[in-house]
């Protein structure tokens, strides 16, 4: 069988694709088209199946996500565009099973596959950029369905990036209410002064800015977020034996530097000196 392709760009870098997988097969040009007329197909099938499918998803896909963002959802920032596909190929790769789980688990390999071994049993020539339109029009439609997720996900970062750096700017703003404040990270959270004295409920209430919460009801903590934030301490010492949950990520992007996370034995070793001086 006979592969032709439009441009000579996707010629050669096919052809880097067939030299990894050990095969030697070289295009020839004809009006205009570049043709490989491939010589061991019979010996060497698994290793055309494997140097076509390595192609569509290194290549072709992307670039096909990359023209859909463009043309349809009229991303003309590249950034933007390099920031989605870098979300969907985290999809593909298996790295954001939280996104995966909200349009189910596709198959990349087995759609693609399937649709490759017909390719190299036809007996005649073929168009690449034909077979990418219409044997691979399921698969792009499934690429779609995860493209939708991504574009939902970079939104969601975005409006992210933009609610830390307004309160990134606020704490800037903000005045000094306590010098160091301790944060037990448990149930319940608790808090305590720069000489480890708990900080009682009516003390937080009489600091706390209450714009924060009825300006941002639904994004700021009231329970951490935003006591910290109406303190605008120097430092903060947080307690934790769990750091990887989503509100310790939130807190490390507003106060950077000003923030450190321990154990929580540590704050008990902490209070335990205290007392006996």
């Amino acid at each position: 069988m006979e592969l032709m392709f439009k441009s000579i760009q996707d010629a050669i870098r096919f052809k880097a694709f067939l030299t990894a997988n050990g095969l030697q097969d070289s295009f020839t040009e004809r009006q205009s088209q570049y043709i490989y007329s491939f010589q061991y197909l019979l010996i060497k099938k698994e290793q055309y199946i494997h140097a076509i499918l390595q192609f569509i998803q290194d290549v072709k896909r992307n670039e096909w996500v990359d023209k859909v963002l463009r043309e349809k959802y009229k991303y003309d920032n590249e950034d933007e565009r390099i920031e989605i596909i870098s979300i969907l190929n985290q999809m593909f790769s298996g790295e954001r099973v939280e996104l995966i789980s909200l349009v189910g688990q596709m198959d990349e390999e087995e759609f693609i596959q399937e649709a490759v071994i017909d390719l190299l049993d036809y007996k005649g020539a073929v168009l690449f950029e034909s077979f990418m339109r219409f044997r691979l029009k399921k698969y792009f439609d499934h690429v779609r369905e995860y493209l939708n997720i991504a574009i939902d996900e970079y939104k969601m970062e975005q409006d992210y990036q933009m609610f830390v750096n307004m309160l990134r700017d606020y704490l800037k703003k903000r005045s000094t209410k306590q010098n160091v404040v301790h944060v037990l990270l448990d149930k319940p959270i608790l808090f305590f002064n720069e000489k480890l004295n708990e900080m009682g409920k009516d003390e937080i209430k009489d600091i706390m800015d209450r714009r924060l919460l009825s300006n941002h009801p639904v994004y700021v903590d009231s329970s951490v977020i935003a006591p910290l934030l109406s303190m605008a301490p120097i430092k903060i010492f947080l307690y934790t034996d769990e750091e990887d949950q989503p509100l310790i990520r939130t807190l490390k992007n507003i106060f950077e530097e000003r923030l450190s996370i321990l154990p929580t034995t540590h704050l008990n070793t902490l209070i335990k000196a205290f007392t006996d001086t």
